[in-house]
């Protein structure tokens, strides 16, 4: 009888021993259903931080303003351009197409230079882009036009360039026998732009309309094309609306198409494109720069 309940006793503890053994492997499957359970918000936390801390993007940059401005021409410094000057600026009448309206540089001599100013480099006197190319047609002969926005050339130079006010165009006069319709006018009359024109040029440019141009960059050599007598650079400066290109320009030449002189009369009497003294801006270097 002892036996028997001896047996039944120790029934009882293995009994008890495998229940709670069994509780304890349950509770361990259930800690991790819990674990596994918990890490997926972790997942998601990561990103979202990521995307919490993202660096604003930059600000659209804005033009790098004009520091400087250049001689024309190779080796002769800002300071003795007026040294050189053969033809000077005497302004028109408003709608004519005479007088001169831009400055001649030439020389047959000058400091150790005994060959004479043709195929003298001719530089960009200001950084630019290409709006015009005019090969062999007269009165620019070979030339080329660059586009200097006022937008991005250095606020402190403006009061001295003595800008005139935008004004009306005019109505040209029939005696210059223009072309009374041609393309359409695409410019963008919301800006304003420099234009400055070298004519004469030896050689036509090899350069395209669109290109960019920099300050004291070669752009063509010193010669006697178009309406010239002798080799000298024209030097011509206008301001109109921005963002103007011409394919060629010709007045006085049996040659010339009718988009050719419909593009010089916008160009030069029109009124749309100011005339401006280039002196007014080679002359101010010392003074314009800060």
């Amino acid at each position: 009888m002892k036996k028997f309940f001896l047996l039944l006793f120790l029934t009882t503890i293995i009994s008890g021993c495998s229940n709670f053994i069994g509780t304890e492997k349950n509770d361990s499957l259930n800690s991790t259903d819990i674990t596994i359970s918990t890490e997926e918000p972790t997942l998601t936390y990561t990103p979202t931080a990521i995307a919490s801390t993202n660096t604003p993007l930059p600000p659209t940059p804005t033009p790098i303003p004009f520091t400087h401005l250049c001689s024309p021409l190779e080796n002769i410094s800002l300071e003795e351009l007026p040294n050189i000057i053969t033809g000077p600026f005497d302004r028109p009448p408003l709608g004519f197409d005479n007088r001169h309206q831009g400055v001649d540089f030439s020389y047959y001599r000058y400091k150790d230079d005994q060959d004479g100013i043709s195929g003298l480099p001719v530089q960009s006197v200001l950084d630019g882009r290409v709006i015009a190319i005019i090969i062999d047609r007269n009165p620019y002969g070979n030339a080329v036009i660059i586009e200097t926005p006022l937008d991005i050339i250095k606020t402190g130079w403006l009061p001295h360039l003595q800008l005139p006010q935008i004004e009306p165009t005019i109505i040209i006069d029939p005696r210059n026998m223009c072309p009374e319709e041609g393309q359409a006018l695409d410019f963008d009359y919301n800006y304003r732009s420099l234009y400055l024109i070298y004519a004469h040029l030896q050689e036509p440019s090899t350069f395209h309309v669109g290109e960019k141009i920099n300050c004291g960059q070669v752009i063509g050599a010193v010669g006697n094309t178009g309406k010239s007598t002798n080799p000298h650079l024209h030097f011509e400066i206008r301001i109109g609306p921005s963002n103007a290109t011409f394919d060629s320009m010709a007045k006085y030449d049996t040659r010339a198409s009718e988009l050719e002189m419909y593009n010089y009369c916008v160009w030069r009497l029109s009124n749309l494109f100011q005339l401006l003294d280039p002196m007014i801006l080679l002359s101010y270097k010392e003074s314009i720069i800060q």
